[in-house]
């Protein structure tokens, strides 16, 4: 059964997740949050299944970390229902590396995005789910034409 303290334990430890793995830089740390076998949904442009697990989570947060080495996630709101616990965050870098075989652009973005997680009765992510505003960080960085343009 879950009850409120467990759904305070999975948004605090969604928080360290943030906190102290990716705003930190540190995501050989992210065994103390996640389960091994956690499951990502999002859709990265991988082939399925290349974001799961420990290693998964490492390769994704290592493609952003490589051309936006100052990435700082901001936890704006969550919300708790039993075993989820959802996500909005503001998410900013400043685009010092190639990115999606983009040269570098030393701009900075600020864009939003939703993430929610499934945790295991061991209070680690089992499952991700995100939305992540790519096309308004594309645009901000001056790689695509803002809505609008031509």
């Amino acid at each position: 059964m879950v009850t409120a303290s467990t759904t305070e334990r999975n948004i605090a430890n969604a928080k360290k997740l943030i906190e102290e793995v990716i705003n930190a830089g540190r995501p050989e740390l992210c065994d103390r949050y996640l389960a091994a076998d956690r499951v990502d949904h999002q859709d990265y442009g991988l082939p399925p299944g290349m974001a799961n697990g420990h290693e998964g989570f490492r390769r994704v947060l290592g493609v952003f970390f490589d051309a936006f080495p100052d990435l700082h996630l901001e936890v704006e709101f969550t919300i708790g229902d039993d075993d989820r616990i959802m996500l909005h965050i503001s998410t900013t870098g400043t685009h010092t590396g190639a990115f999606m075989g983009m040269a570098p652009t030393g701009k900075t973005f600020k864009v939003n995005g939703v993430d929610i997680f499934r945790f295991n009765d061991e209070g680690k992510i089992a499952a991700h789910w995100g939305v992540f505003d790519t096309f308004g960080m594309m645009a901000q960085l001056g790689l695509v034409p803002p809505p609008g343009q031509p």
